[in-house]
């Protein structure tokens, strides 16, 4: 008897619906893999995770935002798969590339936000950016009259709410000892190219990587002086002051091979020595006029190849192209597993968001 009246009171008891405020205010405050799943719960709640004001607030609130995430694939497939860095990473999930090209004709430029920039070099025509956790994607295209573009980078300009796609070219037909290099910036937000003024740069500096590193404002590449020293440095295109700045390397002794990441949201350099495979790992903790390097000391296998520190100074990368693995900041191996991965595999870090781009 006492039973049935419980049970009555409970079919009776009117159920309170919370305020569209209150719920909100909650689901900003929730981490974003459950934002993901509860998309999923109704019509309006999709809408509501999904508006732009709203991602862009639970992006604002985060306490740290970084490349958390590893993806990889073949430029031939139609399935990336992904890997949190900050979990076990045995763990992965596959997701739809947008775009697919034969010959191995997609390349990656860069990512910025949770956006990755995709390059179609089939007949050289556009950029693709695309967000892996939303799959939202949306065309560039390349400037009327320029070719495929030798490197590129995408960044966010805070001052302007702006996305920025920028590419150089150097003019095809001109004889290699007057190279001139062009830079461009494609506003998302504005829909529009416009020419970077390099004065006496193009002339002095030769970039060595096609793919550009975005932190602290300003997209970077790896480049050689053509003049003087022939020093290897970073070229920087601060994209609120929409010009070119230089930053010198550490002091990298012997011969070798530096490329530039981010390492626990640092720009930094991990440089390959030619006879050992020892790496070493600099970072720039003060990012300044005279920005300093600082070497972290992290102890790897010959051989590995870091890409990116976990929140916990853990060390994620891979050996012999197909192996991943996962090492302490002692340098202790933790987790390791065979991939799928060959010489063609594109992978690069990016950050889990929802953002979407200024007027969509």
């Amino acid at each position: 008897m006492e039973i049935e009246n419980k049970k009555r009171k409970t079919r009776n008891h009117e159920v309170v619906a919370l305020p569209q405020e209150l719920i909100e205010k909650i689901l900003l405050l929730l981490p974003l893999k459950s934002l993901v799943r509860f998309r999923c719960v109704s019509k309006q709640w999709f809408s509501m995770i999904s508006d732009s004001h709203f991602t862009k607030s639970h992006f604002d609130l985060a306490p740290t935002t970084t490349n958390d995430m590893l993806i990889y694939f073949s430029p031939v497939n139609s399935v990336a798969r992904c890997v949190d860095v900050e979990e076990s990473i045995h763990r992965d999930y596959a997701v739809r590339i947008p775009v697919t090209y034969e010959h191995y004709a997609l390349r990656v430029r860069g990512s910025c936000r949770g956006f990755i920039l995709l390059l179609n070099c089939v007949n050289g025509t556009h950029f693709v950016m695309w967000n892996p956790t939303t799959g939202f994607h949306t065309r560039v295209s390349y400037p009327s009259g320029l070719s495929y573009p030798l490197w590129a980078g995408v960044g966010y300009d805070k001052s302007s709410d702006d996305y920025l796609v920028v590419a150089g070219w150097r003019d095809r037909f001109e004889k290699t000892s007057n190279l001139r290099h062009r830079w461009e910036f494609f506003s998302v937000r504005n829909h529009s190219w416009k020419e970077i003024e390099t004065g006496d740069f193009h002339s002095n500096h030769l970039i060595s990587c096609n793919s550009g590193v975005f932190c602290n404002g300003a997209i970077h590449w790896l480049a050689v002086r053509t003049v003087g020293d022939s020093a290897r440095v970073v070229v920087a295109f601060g994209l609120e002051e929409k010009n070119l700045s230089i930053i010198s390397l550490p002091d990298l002794q012997g011969g070798g091979t530096p490329t530039l990441n981010l390492f626990g949201g640092y720009l930094g350099i991990c440089y390959t020595e030619w006879q050992t495979w020892r790496n070493e790992l600099w970072v720039i903790k003060e990012y300044k006029v005279e920005s300093s390097w600082t070497k972290l000391n992290i102890d790897f296998p010959d051989g590995f190849i870091p890409m990116c520190l976990t929140r916990g100074s853990e060390c994620v990368g891979r050996k012999n192209i197909k192996e991943l693995m996962k090492f302490s900041d002692k340098g202790m191996l933790l987790e390791s597993r065979r991939t799928s991965c060959d010489i063609h595999t594109i992978m690069l870090m990016f950050a889990r968001t929802l953002l979407t781009l200024p007027g969509q």
